[in-house]
């Protein structure tokens, strides 16, 4: 009994065995994707032959061209001077002085144009003629319908059967990752050293997110097309007709690049994000604590660090947020904080004096909050905030701010500013930014610095920077123009190349 037991279970063995050889050895033929699929094709086309056209070698770059590619690499900024008046303007640069030594340039000579013969896109006999194609009467409305909805797919075009897998990725992942529209704003680098910066303005009269080019100096609005797909309108208050697209990419958790398709450019850019830190923290302060903002350099610690100002006024938290990024960008560490009426926290509106003594209290806990330099905090007063951040100055105490930045504007009044005898005490280095379309307005004013400046030795720096007259920042208009000029018009940069000047 045991015997046959066991050669029934050697049996079995051996035709399994044969049975999987054999399966290896039989061919089986490929069925067609369209069964499969069960796609109806009306009309299969046949596959198409592929014509290579082979493309001739660039010559070798000569010396002179190769001295240019070095020429353009990205630069280091230059400190902006000190204790002198600039004036940003749109006139030209002036010609650079010719080299020492130069290398012999040949001039172009006009070339003929390259004889070349066109070349279609599908490969056609030598004896096939082309017929002129002649309508042909149609049989019935039903017959019209099918034409128009044929759909013609090559043979061995496997794409087209996919579908059903696209979309069930792009739901797979639409479920698995979700990206907060707040993640769209910010700085974004490509590798030639250009900015483009997305503006979160959607709670403003623009109602859009703006996108600056710092290349081509052009501020125009985006809509959404879809989840990740925006359109770029012609300016900053119309979305047709469109001259470009947006298109966000993720990685992981968090949005990482772009893909930036305009009529500016030629080709399409792919520039990747500046990921600022950022943290929200609790700021300490005689009138309890409060929340406040802090952004950081993407990499390092003991970086500058500037304590913004806005004032008494309440400013959409996206525009204040493209302040802060603009500056940790430039490796500048920024602490901001909204008026307590704009966050809801009490229903009556802070006075001067309690928000001179936060700002204060920002000073002071500035370093324990973030990893900057504590000889290198100071003020950055913008519009408004600029009288109140001269007042936290003049309010004396241990910790003083190392420096002082004053950002004017439209916003401010010419008759708010302090007196000559007020502007004295100040002993710290100050920036004075005049910004905007009526910068003339501030001439009395700029008299008196330059007064200080010259007889008392006052470290005053003066930049006058009236909005361009052929700029894309000139078409934006309303109560947060300044802050969208700021970073549209690069302002931020200047000052960072000041703030960093003074710590060489």
């Amino acid at each position: 009994m045991m015997a046959r037991s066991l050669s029934w279970i050697i049996s079995i063995l051996l035709h399994t065995v044969f049975a999987v050889v054999l399966s290896y050895g039989v061919h089986y033929p490929d069925l067609p994707l369209e069964k499969l699929m069960e796609v109806e094709l009306t009309r299969v086309l046949p596959q198409e032959d592929i014509v290579v056209v082979k493309t001739p070698l660039p010559p070798p770059p000569s010396p002179v061209q190769e001295q240019k590619q070095a020429s353009d690499s990205p630069q280091v900024a230059q400190a902006l001077p000190e204790n002198e008046t600039i004036v940003l303007d749109d006139a030209p640069p002036p010609p650079l002085a010719p080299p020492s030594q130069s290398i012999p340039v040949e001039p172009e000579q006009p070339q003929a144009a390259p004889d070349f013969e066109p070349i279609s896109s599908v490969k056609v006999a030598e004896d096939e003629k082309l017929q002129p194609q002649v309508s042909q009467p149609v049989a019935d409305a039903s017959s019209v319908e099918d034409a128009v909805n044929r759909i013609d797919v090559r043979k061995g075009d496997t794409i087209v059967h996919r579908g059903h897998e696209a979309r069930f990725g792009r739901a797979l992942m639409a479920d698995y990752y979700s990206y907060s529209s707040t993640e769209f704003s910010g700085q974004f680098k490509t590798q030639d050293d250009r900015t483009i910066t997305i503006i979160d303005a959607r709670d403003t009269e623009y109602g859009r997110f703006l996108i600056y080019d710092s290349k081509h100096k052009t501020l125009r609005r985006l809509k959404e097309f879809g989840k990740y797909v925006y359109t770029i309108g012609p300016s900053v208050y119309a979305d047709e007709p469109i001259i470009g697209t947006v298109t966000f990419l993720a990685k992981n958790d968090r949005i990482e690049r772009f893909i930036l398709t305009s009529d500016d450019d030629r080709m399409a850019h792919y520039p990747r994000k500046v990921h600022i830190r950022e943290q929200e923290v609790q700021l300490p302060t005689n009138h309890g604590i409060r929340t406040a903002y802090v952004s950081m350099p993407p990499y390092g610690d003991g970086q500058p660090g500037v304590v913004l100002v806005q004032g008494n006024r309440c400013v959409q938290p996206g525009l204040v947020q493209g302040v802060t990024r603009a500056l940790s960008s430039n490796n500048l560490c920024a602490l901001s904080f909204q008026p307590r009426q704009c966050t809801g926290d009490v229903e009556r509106k802070d006075t001067d004096a309690e928000i001179v003594e936060d700002i204060r209290a920002a000073v002071a806990h500035f370093p324990s909050l973030a990893r900057v330099d504590t000889s290198r905090v100071g003020l950055w007063g913008h519009g408004q905030g600029v009288p109140l951040a001269i007042r936290a100055v003049r309010a004396g105490g241990a910790l003083q701010p190392a420096f002082l930045v004053c950002m004017l504007n439209e916003n401010v009044n010419v008759d708010e500013m302090p007196t000559k005898a007020v502007l004295n005490e100040l002993s710290m280095p100050v920036m004075w930014f005049f910004s905007g379309s009526e910068v003339g307005r501030w001439n009395d004013f700029v008299d008196t610095l330059e007064a200080l400046r010259d007889s008392a030795g006052k470290e005053f720096t003066i930049v006058m920077a009236p909005m361009r007259k052929k700029g894309k920042a000139a078409e934006v208009l309303g109560s947060n123009a300044a802050w969208v000029e700021n970073v549209a018009e690069d302002h931020i940069r200047v000052v960072a190349s000041w703030i960093e000047g003074r710590s060489r």
